[in-house]
This record gives C-alpha cells, sequence and structure tokens, in this order.
C-alpha cells in the first residue's frame, strides 16, 4: 500500500480546495415541512454539477452507462477497480435547516496565527471556545462572512471525496477496489437513507464522509426518537371560563415543567441522553408539542419513551376533561448495535488514519449521520472525518490542511480494502 499522509499533496494535485469553495456557494438547505424528495429542488443544483464533475473524471454510472442523478436527487457514480470488490463512499449535499445557506460568502484567512477572527456582525471565531483553532496555525482557514453558515458539513465531505478521486484517476498504479459514490439529499432533516438506492448501489461496505475534527471517526451514534404530543382542553370564553375552561396551553406548560431538566441537551454531554423539545404549536384549546429524545443505549431509549408516556398518563389523570395524545416514532438507531459484529471495518478505517499520519480519535456521535440507518439497513457504514468545525451557524470554519487529511485517509481506506 502506499500510505498518503501528506496533506501538501493532495492540496497541490487536486481541486479539493476550489471544489468546496464552489459547493458552498450552492445554497442547498433541506426544509423539513416539504413532502418532496429532494425536500428543496435546489438540491439539485449542486447534484447537476457533481454529475458533470463526475463525468469530466471519467467515473461511470452505476448500473447504466453514464453518471446520473436519479429522481430522488441521489447522485451516483462508478470508478472501476484494478483488485476485486466494492466500497462506497457517500456524502450529502444538503445543509442544515436552522441558520441562513443563502448567499454564502467563504473567506480565506491564510497562514493563521492563533488569533481570534473576526467576521462581519460582530461574530468571533475564539480558539478560546474553540480550541482546534489551536492545532490549525500556520493553516488556510476557510469561514463564512458572519453571514450564513458555510456548509462545510457536508460539502467537505463531497470534496474530500472528489479529491480521493481526482487522486485515484490521475494515478492508475494505486490499487483499489471498485469506488461507488453516493452524493445524497436531505440529510439534515433526517431522510438522507430515505430513497437511498441501497440495491442498486450493491456494496457491501461503505463509509459516510461526514465528521468533524482530524482524526474523528465514528461507529457510534444516539438511538432516536421522536414524539408528537397534543393536548386538547376545553374552550370557553375567558369572561365565563370559571369551573369550565381547560387551557390547553397551560398543561402542556406542566409537561415541560415535568420534563428532567438535568436530562436536556444543555445539560448533557459524552453518553447522556436527552429529552428535547423541539417546536410547540397552537392555542389554548389545542395544542402540539414536538420533541426528539435521545440515548446510546436503545432500551434506555425505550424507557424514556414510556417515562414520557407516563408522565403524560399523570396530567390527564389530574384533569379529566384534558385529552392528552403520545405518538412516538422511530427515526434511527446506534450503528454500533450492528458495527460490532463487524470488527474488520473499525479496524480497517482505524489502520487508515493512522496512516494518514494521524491519532485515530473514536468518538460517539451525539446525534445521527445517513449511516446510522443504512448500517440497519444491511450495509455497513461508519463516518469520517471531514475537518469542519462549528458545524450549523456563522461560526463554522475549516482548515484546508485538515479537509485534505480527509482525503489522505479515503485514499488509504480503499487501498486497505484491495487487500482484502
Amino acid at each position: 500500500m502506499r500510505a498518503f499522509f501528506d496533506p501538501s499533496e493532495i492540496l497541490d494535485r487536486t481541486r479539493i480546495v476550489e471544489r468546496l469553495l464552489d459547493y458552498v456557494r450552492i445554497d442547498t438547505q433541506s426544509d423539513e415541512s416539504s413532502a418532496t424528495c429532494p425536500s428543496t429542488d435546489k438540491q439539485r443544483d449542486l447534484g447537476r454539477k457533481l454529475v458533470a464533475e463526475l463525468k469530466e473524471l471519467g467515473l461511470r454510472g452505476v448500473g447504466e452507462a453514464e453518471v446520473s442523478m436519479d429522481a430522488n436527487g441521489y447522485v451516483l457514480a462508478e470508478l472501476p477497480g484494478s483488485a476485486p470488490g466494492r466500497i462506497g463512499l457517500c456524502a450529502h449535499m444538503d445543509t442544515a435547516p436552522q441558520f441562513s445557506g443563502t448567499g454564502v460568502n467563504p473567506q480565506l484567512v491564510k497562514v493563521y496565527d492563533g488569533t481570534p477572527i473576526h467576521l462581519a456582525g460582530g461574530i468571533v471565531i475564539d480558539p478560546a471556545d474553540t480550541p482546534e483553532l489551536k492545532d490549525c496555525v500556520g493553516d488556510t482557514i476557510i469561514t463564512t462572512d458572519g453571514r450564513t453558515l458555510l456548509g462545510a458539513d457536508d460539502k467537505a465531505g463531497i470534496a474530500a471525496i472528489m479529491g480521493a478521486l481526482e487522486m485515484l484517476v490521475q494515478d492508475k498504479d494505486i490499487v483499489r477496489p471498485t469506488i461507488r459514490v453516493c452524493f445524497n439529499p436531505d440529510e439534515e432533516i433526517g431522510r438522507g437513507a430515505d430513497k437511498f438506492p441501497l440495491e442498486r448501489f450493491g456494496c457491501p461496505v461503505a463509509f459516510t464522509v461526514d465528521g468533524s475534527f482530524t482524526g474523528e471517526i465514528n461507529v457510534e451514534t444516539f438511538s432516536a426518537d421522536k414524539a408528537v404530543i397534543t393536548f386538547t382542553g376545553v374552550s370557553v370564553h375567558p369572561g365565563t371560563a370559571r369551573g369550565k375552561m381547560v387551557n390547553a396551553l397551560t398543561w402542556m406548560g406542566k409537561l415541560l415543567d415535568r420534563l428532567p431538566m438535568g436530562e436536556a441537551p444543555e445539560c448533557t454531554d459524552g453518553r447522556m441522553g436527552f429529552y428535547h423539545p423541539v417546536m410547540l404549536s397552537g392555542d389554548a384549546a389545542s395544542c402540539r408539542l414536538q420533541l426528539i429524545l435521545r440515548d446510546f443505549d436503545t432500551s434506555v431509549l425505550e424507557e424514556r419513551g414510556r417515562r414520557l408516556q407516563r408522565m403524560c398518563d399523570g396530567l390527564a389523570a389530574e384533569e379529566p376533561r384534558l385529552r392528552v395524545q403520545v405518538e412516538i416514532t422511530k427515526q434511527y438507531r446506534n450503528m454500533f448495535d450492528v458495527l460490532k459484529g463487524h470488527p474488520a471495518v473499525a479496524a480497517k478505517l482505524e489502520e487508515a488514519v493512522r496512516a494518514a499520519g494521524i491519532t485515530p480519535r473514536l468518538e460517539p456521535i451525539r446525534g445521527g449521520t445517513d449511516g446510522s440507518r443504512l448500517t440497519e439497513m444491511g450495509m455497513p457504514t461508519p463516518n469520517i472525518f471531514a475537518g469542519g468545525v462549528n458545524f450549523h451557524g456563522p461560526t463554522e470554519w475549516i482548515s484546508t490542511r485538515v479537509l485534505a487529511q480527509s482525503a489522505c485517509t479515503v485514499l488509504n481506506l480503499v487501498q486497505l480494502f484491495a487487500e482484502g
């Protein structure tokens, strides 16, 4: 195996940085309120660009002659191998709905000197708050201009994959299995795997390139459920309401007060799970609360749902005229539940990181990736760092050196899978 450990080689020989800068300027925010796939048509703008770039690199289609984007916005391509087997590489095209992705104007801080980075509107990226910056002195840092998110989540992952493909196309002597690529929509709203063409993709193992800072690899995620609770009270004119009105908002407030504050996202870290109210709508007659429930242990997650049901049952017992409906739906499960049965997959990933000259950091994700669902669907799919930090907001940034390290890791990984 030819180990790739010098990020400057990737930066010098590929368009990895130029590609990232092009990708982030395309608005691809997804929209949870939409029922279509992709949830926003503008994600196809990036998809079409990627189809053209993959064709330009000489990749072919998966199950058809040419690289294509399917009806649901999934871009598929294949680079034929020089060794047996197949491996998949995946990254998502959408950016988070929580913060604007319109008019992204990336800024380059060259030869970063270790001091706070000041952006428009008083936005500051301070190494005191973001210690990863301390490891990037001398690097080129890409930031927002302070008005939008950057979109390194996960356009950095796309760029890292494209950079690795460039190197493989340039150097035919790098031994590799057949590589299949999928760039998908709607990961940020939890639907990235919904329409994933798994049978057509046909890979026994794949990797998402959707992690954060250098060396981070993920084989564990939260298990996740969504809860929707509807309170229906008794609506009466407030002037004659004594003894008659049941205010749904008041009772919903009682439920919110009973959620354990010590098990809220802002009070937990590490392997601690949480209850997280995310949206409340309605009025005194009827209101609706959406929550997400998270835990690394799926059995503990299920008990969270039962506890929530008991809280609601208790409120209904206190006020028999109040109607309470609880709906809990499965979102995704901890990928480790499956990956623990495939230890060689994680072992090869750790070896690929070490070969890049980096100490692997096996971190559980306090969230999920498309790999959570894809693993559950039968394709083991751990996650690789892409380099971005402070996702989903105006202080998002990435070091070009770390982006190139991600591509080095991908190049090492495909060679390890060629070895069997």
